[in-house]
């Protein structure tokens, strides 16, 4: 099974190899909760992008709610549980 690390992982070689920006977020105190663990601007659009493993990972309630806040503020914001959700979600929202 594929770990979350290793996807966040090809995710992030992935943005470098489009020459996006791009950071890693770590929850800590000083980081509101439910933040997606990638914040991005890729070709000028701003990115949000919450990882999780193919299998048990689970997408909590605040997760969801953040995600739903970037999207309401236009910006681009999904889970995936792999490489091939990034580049379908870039292709549906014409970042690539």
């Amino acid at each position: 099974m594929t770990s979350e690390k290793t996807i966040e992982n090809n995710i992030k070689k992935f943005l470098d190899s489009l020459g996006a920006y791009h950071v890693k977020i770590h929850g800590s105190a000083y980081m509101p909760a439910g933040t997606p663990d990638l914040l991005c601007c890729v070709n000028g659009k701003f990115v949000a992008i919450e990882v999780k493993k193919p299998t048990g990972g689970v997408v909590s309630e605040l997760q969801k709610l953040k995600i739903k806040q970037i999207r309401n503020a236009g910006g681009i914001a999904f889970v995936a549980n792999g490489l091939d959700v990034v580049k379908r979600e870039f292709k549906e929202h014409n970042i690539l």
